[in-house]
């Protein structure tokens, strides 16, 4: 007799969201696979790409053995070899390598389709093979490491704030993002900032599904996300609302910073490339007390709506 299994799980896909999921298993075979809806961040749902991942595992187009080039590249001209040989002349390749030219001609690099701890960046696969061949020794991955590496030198963290603490925002400016497509477990707490009676903000050139459901889009132009943060932020020191305190004990450089917003007030941005296309009068989004915005394209920071620069 056939008994089913909820396997509890987690998305390893690089999201990074890590979506709680339950997979049933039938006769050691995964029949189904839906959310988590007890995960009181997901609760429930999963992207339209994973709701079908069963279906991926099982698709004729996988790769199940190793192929062997046998064509010029782009010709799609392969053979199947076997695992064997596949290693071997892997193998043999690097060790010609190495003797001819030395480890460090070798440069490991890692992506990040999966985050797993086995194949994924976050548990580093391979180092130790990297270290007996004496390969280059560096970052493995390209992927976000200068914006990451820029907020760990100004903040202390590439982390930004809590999704969570999202709901307890009265603004939320979302700068860049798509959230309510492509991060719809952000998208709840921006709902549930809104029922409290948060005012949502999008900034895109793009009017996307968020900014539809936005209380306001400001559709900036391509390439001038600059001139707009400093406009915003030359209306947060004449409002006297920059948090000193936080400044002075956690940031580098906030003179010299602090010197290029106040080279930038409002009539220069009323000129500036910043202002939309379309000519409206965007606001400005000063707290009136305090705070200390968040950091990353999701930027939220509790405050109120103030009146700021219009364009020319």
């Amino acid at each position: 007799m056939s008994t089913s299994l909820p396997v509890l799980g987690a998305c390893p896909l690089d999201c990074p969201d890590t979506c709680s999921w339950v997979v049933t298993v039938r006769d050691g075979e995964a029949v189904g696979l839906r959310g988590n809806h007890d995960h009181p961040y997901t609760r429930g749902a999963l992207c339209v790409k994973v709701n079908r991942y069963l279906e991926q595992v099982r698709s004729a187009d996988r790769v199940l053995h190793p192929l062997k080039r046998v064509g010029p590249k782009g010709s799609g001209r392969f053979e199947r070899i076997s695992l064997d040989q596949a290693l071997s002349e892997i193998a043999a390749k690097l060790t010609s390598i190495v003797e001819e030219h030395g480890g460090e001609s070798i440069w490991p690099y890692q992506g990040t389709g999966t985050l797993g701890y086995v194949q994924g960046e976050s548990g580093q696969a391979g180092r130790r093979f990297w270290n007996t061949l004496g390969a280059s020794r560096h970052d493995l991955n390209i992927c976000a490491r200068a914006g990451n590496d820029g907020l760990r030198y100004v903040n202390g963290t590439p982390g930004g704030m809590d999704p969570e603490t999202f709901a307890l925002s009265r603004l939320i400016l979302l700068w860049g993002t798509n959230t309510l497509t492509s991060g719809h477990h952000m998208w709840k707490f921006v709902q549930d900032a809104r029922a409290a009676g948060a005012y949502v903000v999008a900034i895109d050139p793009i009017r996307t599904r968020t900014a539809d459901q936005a209380d306001e889009h400001l559709p900036i132009r391509p390439g001038t996300d600059a001139a707009l943060a400093l406009g915003l932020l030359h209306v947060v020191l004449e409002e006297g609302t920059e948090d000193r305190a936080y400044i002075e004990e956690h940031t580098t450089g906030w003179d010299e910073f602090e010197a290029e917003i106040r080279r930038h007030p409002r009539h220069w941005w009323r000129r500036s490339p910043a202002c939309p296309r379309s000519g409206s009068a965007p606001s400005a989004y000063g707290s009136r007390t305090p705070g200390r915005p968040a950091s990353g394209p999701r930027w939220a920071s509790s405050g109120t709506r103030a009146a700021g620069p219009r364009c020319a």
